[in-house]
């Protein structure tokens, strides 16, 4: 079984060959590349597991790239940003990345934060398909699909997990800790997080998703 290929994307050299050991420690293939331009070939070129990309990135940035990537691929995606560039964590994550790191970072913390990715892009080990419906919505957890009367809609994997809590609370209120612990364990999001990720679910599922904000709590996915 060949090991897991981790793509690092930064134009800064040095902070490529500082995380570049501690992966392959852990066992992990590296591929490199200095810009936007040069992380779609390399994609192009190899078989990419996971993708490390730098928000701030010559030829095109690192948002611009996530929106690339996952227009074909549906690899795990972490961005590293600085402290300043919350709007561009969040543009990030509503286009599909799964993970942030602000700089300066510990390089260990990355490490564990890409092991937890992995796991979760793992296929569930049975493969049975379980079907949930909900009023117009259908979700194969399974083949981690989702339909709305009988269309294919594409969610981002992080907009999957947190449809499947909201769905397993449904009708009752789950705070917005509570979706995060279920949703994504082992990662770092603040609870803002989930906002972002409620709002891309309600502009891609529309009317048939009835997610109803409480104040000061969290989140009750309303069904008739």
């Amino acid at each position: 079984m060949s090991s897991p290929r981790i793509l690092i994307v930064d134009d800064e050299s040095p902070l490529r060959a500082l995380v570049r050991p501690y992966l392959e420690a852990d066992g992990y293939d590296v591929v490199e590349a200095d810009s936007g331009p040069s992380a779609l070939e390399a994609i192009a070129r190899e078989t990419i597991d996971l993708a490390i990309i730098d928000v701030m990135l010559p030829g095109f940035d690192g948002i611009e790239l996530v929106k690339k990537v996952r227009a074909a691929h549906d690899f795990p995606i972490i961005l590293l940003t600085a402290r300043r560039e919350e709007g561009e964590r969040i543009a990030g994550l509503r286009l599909g990345a799964d993970d942030y790191v602000t700089k300066p970072f510990s390089v260990p913390e990355l490490v564990a934060r890409v092991a937890a990715q992995l796991r979760r892009a793992q296929p569930p080990s049975d493969t049975a398909e379980e079907e949930v419906v909900v009023g117009d919505i259908t979700i194969r957890v399974a083949a981690r699909t989702v339909s709305v009367q009988g269309r294919d809609v594409d969610l981002t994997r992080r907009e999957f997990d947190l449809l499947l809590a909201l769905v397993r609370h449904r009708n009752r209120v789950i705070s917005r800790t509570d979706l995060l612990n279920e949703a994504w364990p082992s990662t770092f999001f603040v609870e803002k997080t989930i906002d972002v990720h409620i709002a891309g679910l309600r502009k891609k599922l529309g009317e048939s998703l009835v997610v109803s904000s409480v104040r000061g709590v969290g989140y009750r996915l309303e069904t008739s």
